[in-house]
């Protein structure tokens, strides 16, 4: 029994002793314990046969030891140190009995009364420990037994903690505990510095005592319910502490360690039940005051820094800050003090009326509340320039919002908080309250930011010494992000401001502020600018920056801060981008510039928003005129040129012109000629600018004033102009805005005139303004007279641009006074009177300036003459406006001679009327070649940059502003201006300009070199923004309308075979080759087989210095590159542009290079300095790859039959054979490439095989058929003439063909043979090659034979006959022999080859008919249905897999050779097939589609080799079908049937989302995607041969049946026969086979849709159930999940997705409701097609109105829009499908039809407007929801059609629109106007069936006093004035 043990509490002596002799006991106790101990820990030491005695004295000593714990911890002469190491023993001792599962004995007190006793001392401890250490005023030793850095003590206390939680014991932990962890937290304060704590491996134990320490804390508070009696000054000074710990943490970047992760941890543990605390017990004044003085600082500076620091994202730090926050909100904030911080008043001074006296005495009763000390605190705070804590005010505001609303139970519009429960029945009681708080809320910002403005004062009064600028950034950034904030809370709404003024006149006080402090750093940086450092760079860049935010701030918040003062905001922008301009290399200029940017586009958009943008852009010209007199002064005016280049760099950037041209098109109609009225008048005003720089530069001769006449005339043409053109350039042209347009240019025209008027008629080089002459006479330099000439030029184009637009709307009577006005009369004449009219050719683009004007190139010269300076450019902008200039007139001037010329063909008029037209198209012509020379003479520049080197940092900005060319980027925009207006003046320019042209952009495409071209290369990528002269000419080249141009398929031949020689020279330099001459193929061959022969045992293995890295030609390199961008222009150039000689010249060339290529490769090794071989290879599949095309092409232009650009067969054959091992020499890194390389030259090289012998056999034939027409016209022969045997002259090269295949055959058989006897590696890509070759050549025949003549002349050619059934036979027997040793088990093959060709042809024959002959096809059938082969299964899988490439593109080109041979066969009967061949080729294919039927993965790029080839020769087989006996057959032809439905099927799953019916117009997204697109594809057409029009009823039949039981999910042979599930509530599931169901039935209505009549009875009879099936699916799949881009619940690949499945479903029913003549559908169908669109988007509508949160996880689902826009339309489709075939069926239902589109009609209610997270995740972008509506307004339409049916049913529809549209749908939130603009059209359809006495009336009735009738009004006044047709037109 357990010993009575008193209470808890002490005596003074202590425990009651329960034995009368203490001392002997104790000591006996003493030893038994220590020796229980010491058994424990040896327990497993001890032999098993003692153990039973040990065991009973450990037993009897084990009761007692608690009690011997208590009275040694009790015992006063026992010392700490012994009485520590006793507790610990014991705590280690019941540790290990917990570990080893030892069952505790019967105590003599319980272990729950030890552990309370044991809690206590360790505590008393650790507590006097530590007022030990405080009073001796020393750091406490660590490790020293009993202090607080004693690991035994705190995993003592530890043990304590953790028992209690387990015996569910409560236990008191003193409140001195918070001093002993103030110790950790100050020992891990002073060992902070020491980074081995960070490393693993140091400092172990210290790091324990961290961790133990850490667990006992959060026990403590956690589990324990904290320290008792908690004194809130204990909480302050331990919370100091930890905060300066986080504060160093982050400061020596150390939270990532193990002690920063202590940190975090043991911060996040005090701070909550910190937080916790002072929401328990509210701080009195003096504890507030004390959290006020010692934690406000750090804390703001700790929130500040988790906020802003990377680490401060992660979910841990995170957690932290919001505790942080949580401790501030609770600590200044607490609701039983908040109230007293609602009643600063601070913000009454600043209303518009008020009462002074009454304001003191409310500012009076402020200052004296307890609450004053937080803002002594930030004014302190502000004085002591703490910057960071300054930054956390923002937080603090932040929190006031969130308390003050949570407090008085309402939300702030805007805010964080949720929205509590009504607090007042009243609604005005509610507003009042709302602007209570409003008002209390600004008071304390009021505060806080007074206090800050106050220090902005002081450093505006002082000279800068007083108040730094470091301080001054911290307090601008401080009031940045209180207006953050500020307006992240929505605190100001300028509809609902009560506070007569007063915030908008603080926000204006702000404002002025800012200004001031801009205009003063202004002054002090450009007066100090030389003297700068980079640090003080970098804090002029910090406080513009801060500066720019904050003002964008106060702009966000109240546009009116700015007042009338525009001027003022626009000089602080300009003069922050000077400063930003100078300061390029400076840390955050990037971020300063943005945010500049950002600004000024801020300012168009929001005073077009306001209808004014005219005041603003009237205000950034005058303030750019008037900042050029801040850097007049002479000490800093040597920035003048760069002061013009920063504003260059802000208003002639892309996006900032982009705002200001949306801003003038945004301009209503109405303001649009005042507009212009504003942009003459500052013109006016610019112009008088620069008159007034002029005169003062002349009266006062002055160096500095005449550079500053330099810079206006600068700012004017750069700046300025590129305003003027913007404004020019957007203004929107209506009808009802034309005649003002016109009369506000005409007035625009007189300010321009002046200027030119001397350059135009006397081509004198000045300008006139304002009566002032400014030329190089009057003192003006050549630069200045460039820069006003480019403003001229540029208004006088846009100018007479706008104003023909003009004119083309204005009545015809004002459009020819216009015309007058502008000497335009091409405009308005027509083009038969243009020559009729007077002075019609001298109209030009100066007419309008001066009658008569010069000619424009005279004045182009004329200019010319003082823009370029000894071949300098001094003014770029200037020249590329003269190539505009002249590109206008030529346009006009090719107007002008093509209208002549047609009409000097009709010579009706007399001769001199005919030579007077004659000599003016002579003069037109001659003034247009002028042009254009000197557009080429601008362009000749290029040729002398480098512009074309490999350099991915050149080129043009995509949008480049005129005024902002250098010289460098003038050629590029050049070189792009002629690139894209080639077909204005190539007419006019000579050949040899023409030839450097194209010359030119052959180079500029090649000039594009990325490592994947050349290894030596190291470039960076280039830059986006960036158009380079590669882009520029790949533009140009892909653009069809460049090749309609007759000089470029004239001379791109020459120009690109000539830059080939020379690359290819420069490669082999050594050859001296000549590509341009044809060679001796029989030579080339015998060359090339000698340098095989050499090449013993083929290609060496891989060497891993095959490419070298130093010693190989970098030169070499890049002209191997060359030539593969020049190869791949030849690829992507159109075919049908490429002429017979063209053709035949770039076959040649490439030829030659093969040759080449060839050779190197055959030679590589014995080369000192040898070529890349890979780089070779490369370039030759490129070549092989390029023959093919070039042979088509030109097969399409030889209508003629020559063979003039055949292709050197034998040569392809050769050339293939010798390299087709090299792959196996590349090192490992181009192991894969070089693998892909070979297979596709085999592919390339068997197309080529394919078109040349199609193009051979074709001419053969045809030769032939030719010969016998002459031979009958030859009657009068003379006798003895012998006629010469002209077929067999045409055989020669048919013959060639097959006996070199024969040859490769036989090498490739024997060289088989020795391989696989011994076991070797089979090289099955040179077999590979031999079939390549030989199924081209049975290909191509097979394509020529589709000729029905050719066919039959040929089947009468018995010799031709004979020759092509032997050279099959060879092939067959070849075939056979490959498949059976390759690919099944038990084949002899080593008996079947013999030393000869012919010995083996002749053996496999025998063998072949030692078999059971198969004579007919009944057999092959019979054959094919019952035989038993055993396959190589292993290698199939290794196949399947794509493990084995080399063996799947093998077995692909024998699946290819079996069906062009399944072809001939068809075409003209071949004798002694062996048809058993093809029984192993049919189960081998279905052996391995059968795999990939169930496969759950995407298959291996490898794998569409043989998938490709198996589907092909399945296509061919179908062929056969109509020849069999249905009966006999259909087991078989099934069998087809259903191996294409699992195929199809299965690649529908492998799409997932992607799957449609139709691959047509559908973005690949990936080369896996493309190659399975193509695949189904082939299937598809591979399923219809199935059914072609000579196919038996019973096969027909035996299709729709099995179609009919895939759409039901019954598959034969499987136990689950129904593969249709409907799953969860959120959809259902289909298998594969029932998706390749829907797809074939698919493929079966197309084939009965276009034509094919014989399937129409065996459908029609089906139809009704296929339907049913249909709507099945749907039934099954519908549900929110069809929604979802990746539903995670589905395994990848394994189902299709049920979301493609169900719109092909919809695809499928809504092109049968279009044919009613062919499908016959049942009313209860007609019902469910309405149903569809309603049931299916009522998921979607859920979704979007109460975000369902479904089991599939809406966080790893994202909401497929693109997909459910494709599904709304389709349903439309079907609505609409079914109301037009089916009126009197949908009429019946009309409810269901109502329903649909009353959905269809909600889901347009949710648009994500504003891009943001939430309910509008399910929402449609505003375009996609357009598209929708314009969907949903046919159905409208549709309905308006069929008049008949629904006239009374019409209001219904519009019913519902207008309730939508008024927000009462059920997401509320009407239609946005977008959306309705697209849905109007058809609900005035919807008007017009409506009466106005029935419907209507009755609508108005219904809808009563509201928005809904108000809306009926609208709508109808819009129909009968837009819409209602009233008989005129």
């Amino acid at each position: 029994m357990e010993a009575s043990i008193p209470p808890k509490r002490r005596r003074k002596g202590g425990y009651a002793e329960p034995c009368s002799e203490p001392v002997p006991i104790k000591k006996k106790r003493k030893e038994r314990s220590t020796d229980c101990a010491e058994q424990v820990r040896e327990d497993k030491k001890v032999t098993r046969m003692h153990q039973s005695g040990i065991e009973s004295e450990l037993e009897e000593s084990s009761s007692w030891k608690s009690l011997q714990l208590i009275l040694s911890l009790q015992d006063k002469n026992i010392d700490l140190i012994k009485k520590v190491d006793v507790a610990f023993d014991y705590v280690e001792s019941n540790s290990i009995e917990e570990m080893d599962g030892t069952s505790q004995t019967l105590q003599v007190i319980s272990t729950s009364r030890t552990i309370v006793f044991l809690n206590d001392w360790v505590q008393s401890i650790l507590i006097s420990s530590e007022k030990k250490t405080k009073l001796d005023e020393k750091k406490p030793e660590f490790g020293a037994s009993g202090s607080v850095l004693d690991l035994k003590c705190w995993k003592i206390f530890h043990f304590c903690l953790e028992k209690s939680k387990t015996f569910h014991l409560p236990l008191i932990c003193y409140k001195d505990l918070l001093r002993v962890i103030h110790s950790i937290t100050m020992d891990a304060s002073s060992n902070l510095n020491n980074m081995s704590l960070c490393c693993e491996g140091t400092s172990v134990e210290r790091l324990e005592l961290y961790e133990v320490a850490l667990d006992c804390i959060s026990l403590v508070f956690s589990s324990h319910g904290g320290v008792a009696n908690q004194n809130l000054d204990l909480w302050i000074l331990l919370m100091d502490k930890v905060l300066e710990l986080v504060l160093e943490v982050f400061k020596m970047q150390l939270e990532g360690s193990k002690l920063g992760y202590f940190v975090l941890q043991l911060s996040s543990c005090l701070f909550e039940p910190f937080a916790k605390f002072l929401r328990l017990h509210p701080t009195r004044k003096n504890n507030f005051h004390n959290f006020i003085d010692k934690l406000l600082v750090p804390l703001l500076h700790s929130s500040h820094v988790l906020h802003s620091s990377s680490w401060g994202s992660s979910i841990e730090w995170t957690n932290l800050s919001k505790l942080i926050e949580e401790v501030l909100a609770q600590g200044l904030f607490h609701p039983t003090h908040i109230d007293g911080f609602l009643n600063l008043q601070s913000s009454n001074r600043y209303r518009n009326s008020s009462d002074a006296t009454a304001t003191v005495k409310e500012e009076k009763i402020a200052i004296k509340s307890y609450h004053r000390h937080l803002f002594d605190k930030v004014e302190k705070m502000i004085a002591g320039k703490n910057g960071l804590a300054l930054i956390g005010l923002a937080e603090l505001l932040h929190l006031f919002v969130s308390s003050v609303t949570k407090h008085k139970g309402v939300l702030v519009d805007g805010g964080d908080s949720k929205q509590s429960e009504v607090a007042s029945k009243k609604i005005s009681v509610s507003h009042s309250m709302e602007a209570e708080l409003r008002k209390s809320i600004l008071d304390y910002f009021v505060q806080i930011l007074e206090y800050l403005l106050e220090y902005l004062n002081k450093y505006l009064q002082s000279d800068g010494e007083a108040v730094s600028l470091f301080n001054v950034s911290s307090t601008i950034r401080s009031i940045n992000n209180l207006l953050a904030s500020f307006i992240n809370d929505k605190l100001y709404l300028r509809t609902e401001d009560t506070s007569e003024g007063a915030a908008m006149n603080f926000l204006k006080l702000i404002y002025d502020t800012l200004v001031s402090i801009s205009s003063k750093i202004s002054h002090k940086k450009a007066s100090s600018c030389g003297s700068d450092e980079k640090s003080q760079k970098e804090l002029y860049i910090s406080v513009r920056k801060d500066l720019i935010v904050t003002v964008h701030h106060l702009l966000d918040i109240e546009y009116e801060v700015v007042g009338d003062d525009l001027e003022s905001l626009w000089a602080m922008i300009f003069s922050s981008t000077a400063c930003c301009y100078s300061s390029m290399d400076v840390k955050g200029q990037p971020l300063l510039f943005s945010e500049i940017l950002r600004l000024g586009c801020k300012l168009i958009d929001l005073y077009s928003e306001l209808r004014q943008v005219d005041s603003s852009i009237s205000s950034l010209c005058r303030a750019l005129r008037h900042s050029s007199s801040l850097v007049g002064d002479s000490e800093a005016y040597t920035q003048f040129a760069s002061y013009s280049n920063a504003l260059s760099m802000l208003l002639c950037s892309s996006k900032f012109r982009l705002s200001l041209g949306n801003a003038i098109k945004a301009i209503p109609e109405g303001q649009a000629s005042g507009c212009i009225k504003q942009l003459s008048s500052d013109i006016m005003e610019s112009l008088d600018w620069i008159k007034c720089g002029h005169q003062l530069k002349t009266e006062q001769s002055n160096k500095c004033d005449s550079l500053q006449f330099r810079l206006r005339a600068e700012l004017m043409g750069k700046v300025l102009s590129e305003v003027y053109i913007i404004i020019l350039d957007s203004i929107t042209v209506t009808s009802g805005n034309s005649y003002l347009l016109g009369v506000s240019l005409t007035n625009l025209l007189e300010i321009i005139r002046p200027g030119l008027s001397n350059l135009v008629s006397s081509q004198e080089i000045c300008v006139l303004v304002d009566g002032v002459t400014l030329s190089k006479t009057t003192g003006c330099d050549n630069v200045s007279i460039c820069w006003i000439l480019v403003v001229f030029f540029r208004l006088i184009l846009s100018y007479r641009s706008l104003f023909r637009q003009t004119i083309r709307l204005v009545a015809p009577r004002e459009s020819e006074k216009m015309s007058l006005v502008m000497s335009d009369s091409l405009t308005i004449r027509p083009a038969s009177d243009w020559l009729e009219m007077a002075g019609s050719f001298g109209e030009d683009l100066f007419s309008s300036i001066i009658q008569p004007p010069a000619t424009v190139l005279d004045v182009i010269h004329s200019v010319l003459d003082i823009c370029t300076q000894d071949s300098v450019v001094l003014c770029p902008p200037l020249v590329w406006v003269l190539n505009a200039v002249a590109l206008q007139r030529l346009v006009e001037l090719n107007l002008l001679i093509r209208s002549s010329e047609y009409k000097l063909q009709w010579k009706d008029a007399d001769d001199s009327s005919c030579r007077k037209r004659e000599k003016r198209v002579t003069r037109m012509r001659n003034e247009a070649v002028g042009l254009t020379k000197f557009m080429m003479e601008s362009l000749s520049s290029i040729y002398k940059d480098q512009i074309f080197a490999p350099s991915f940092g050149g080129g043009i900005d995509k949008s480049f502003s005129v005024g902002s060319l250098e010289e460098k980027s003038l050629a590029y925009a050049l070189w792009w201006t002629n690139c894209q207006h080639v077909d204005i003046w190539c007419s006019h320019a000579a050949k040899k300009d023409l030839k450097k042209f194209l010359t030119l952009v052959i180079q500029a495409f090649i000039s594009y070199i990325n490592e994947d071209n050349c290894h030596s290369t190291t470039h960076k990528p280039m830059h986006l923004e960036k158009v380079t002269a590669y882009q520029i000419a790949l533009e140009f080249l892909n653009n069809t309308i460049s090749y309609e141009q007759r000089f470029v398929c004239r001379y791109m031949a020459s120009s690109f075979c000539k830059i080939l020689q020379m690359s290819v020279s420069s490669i082999f330099a050594t050859s001296g080759v000549d590509l341009s001459e044809s060679p001796d193929w029989i030579k080339v061959i015998s060359e090339v087989e000698k340098l095989s022969d050499v090449q013993i045992g083929g290609f060496p293995s891989r060497k891993p210095d095959m490419v070298p890295a130093e010693n190989c030609n970098e030169q070499i390199n890049v002209e191997l590159a060359k030539c593969q961008r020049l190869l791949t222009l030849l690829v992507q150039m159109p075919e049908e542009y490429l002429s017979l000689e063209s053709s035949s010249l770039y076959i040649t060339y490439i030829l030659n290079l093969e040759r080449l290529l060839v050779s190197s490769l055959l030679e590589w090794r014995s080369e000192s300095c040898s070529h890349n071989p890979y780089q070779i290879f490369r370039l030759l599949v490129t070549c092989r790859k390029v023959l093919p095309t070039l042979a088509l092409a030109s097969g399409k232009v030889n209508v003629t039959g020559s063979s003039k650009c055949s292709l050197p067969l034998p040569w392809l054959l050769k050339s293939l054979s010798a390299v087709i091992g090299v792959q196996n020499s590349f090192p490992e890194d181009n192991a894969f490439e070089a693998k892909v390389a070979i297979f596709s030259m085999l592919h390339y090289t068997s197309y080529a095989w394919l078109l040349a012998s199609k193009d051979q056999f074709h001419h053969e034939i045809g030769s032939i058929l030719s010969d016998r027409k002459l031979r009958r016209k030859r009657k009068n022969l003379k006798p003895g003439t012998v006629e010469p045997d002209i077929s067999e002259c045409n055989l020669q090269s048919v013959l060639q063909l097959t006996d070199a295949l024969d040859e490769n055959m036989h090498k490739s058989l024997t060289t088989f043979k020795d391989e696989f006897l011994h076991k070797g590696c089979q090289d099955l890509n040179k077999l590979s090659s031999t079939i390549a070759c030989f199924q081209g050549l049975l290909w191509g025949l097979a394509s020529t034979l589709d000729n029905k003549s050719f066919r039959m002349k040929l089947s009468n050619n018995t010799e031709m006959m004979t020759r092509i059934n032997s050279s099959v036979l060879s092939c067959m027997n070849f075939t056979s022999f490959l498949i059976k040793a390759s690919f099944l088990e038990d084949q002899p093959s080593g008996k079947m080859v013999s030393s000869d060709t012919k010995g083996v042809l002749i053996k496999c024959n025998l063998e072949e008919q030692s078999c059971p002959a198969i004579s007919d096809l009944e057999a092959f059938l019979s054959e094919v249905q019952h035989q038993k082969l055993c396959l190589k299964k292993s290698l199939l899988m290794q196949i399947f897999r794509g493990e084995n490439a080399e063996a799947s593109f093998f077995l692909g080109q024998l699946f290819i050779a079996c069906s062009a041979v399944v072809r001939l066969n068809i075409q003209i009967d071949l004798t002694s097939i062996p048809w058993s061949l093809f029984a192993i080729v049919v189960d081998i294919a279905q052996f391995l589609l059968l795999e990939f039927s169930r496969s759950e993965e995407m298959p291996h790029q490898f794998a569409f080799f043989w998938l490709d080839g198996a589907v092909k020769f399945l296509e061919e087989l179908g062929s056969y079908f109509p020849r069999f006996d249905p009966s006999l057959s259909r087991d078989f032809y099934s069998k087809m049937i259903g191996l294409h439905l699992k195929v199809i099927g299965k690649c529908i799953s492998l799409q997932k989302k992607e799957a449609k019916l139709d691959n047509q117009g559908k973005s690949c997204i990936s080369l896996e995607t493309s190659r399975l697109d193509e695949f189904k594809e082939r299937l598809r057409m591979s399923f219809r041969k199935y059914m072609e029009k000579k196919s038996s009823e019973l096969h027909l039949l035996s299709v729709i049946v099995a179609v009919e039981r895939a759409l039901v999910g019954e598959q034969e042979g499987v136990m689950a026969n129904y593969e249709i599930v409907c799953g969860s509530s959120n959809g259902g599931e289909v298998s594969s086979f029932v998706a390749g169901g829907i797809d074939c039935l698919d493929s079966i209505l197309e084939l009965l849709l276009t034509g094919s009549k014989h399937l129409e009875g065996t459908i029609k009879e089906h139809i009704q159930n296929l339907v049913a099936c249909l709507f099945n699916v749907i039934l099954h799949l519908q549900g929110p999940t069809i929604f979802y881009d990746n539903v995670e619940s589905i395994k990848a690949y394994e189902r299709p997705n049920s979301g493609s499945v169900v719109l092909m479903c919809v695809e499928i029913l809504t092109k049968i409701s279009r044919n009613p003549f062919f499908f016959k559908k049942g009313a209860c169908h007609m019902v469910q097609c309405l149903r569809v669109p309603g049931a299916l988007f009522q998921y979607l509508l859920q979704l979007q109105i109460v975000n369902i949160s479904s089991d599939i996880g809406t966080s790893k689902c994202a909401f497929d829009r693109k997909f459910s826009v494709e599904l709304y339309a389709i349903s439309c489709r079907m609505l609409c499908t079914a109301i037009k075939n089916h009126g009197s069926e949908t009429r019946d239902c009309i409810a269901l039809l109502e329903d649909s589109v009353s959905v269809l009609l909600h889901c347009l209610e949710t648009v994500n407007v504003h891009h943001v997270d939430g309910r509008e995740s399910f929402a449609w972008e505003v375009q996609e929801a357009v598209k929708c509506a314009s969907c949903l307004r046919r159905v409208y339409e549709e309905v308006r059609q069929q008049k008949d049916f629904f006239k009374e049913h019409s209001f219904k529809f519009l019913s519902r629109y207008i309730w939508v549209y008024c927000g009462f749908g059920p997401a509320g939130n009407g239609l946005i106007r977008e959306v309705d603009e697209a849905l109007k059209p058809g609900v005035y359809a919807l008007l017009d069936m409506c009466s106005a006495d029935n419907e209507l009336q009755n609508l108005h009735t219904v809808f009563g006093e509201g928005p809904c009738r108000s809306t009926l009004a609208a709508l109808r006044n819009d129909y009968e004035n837009n819409f209602q047709y009233t008989g005129k037109v």
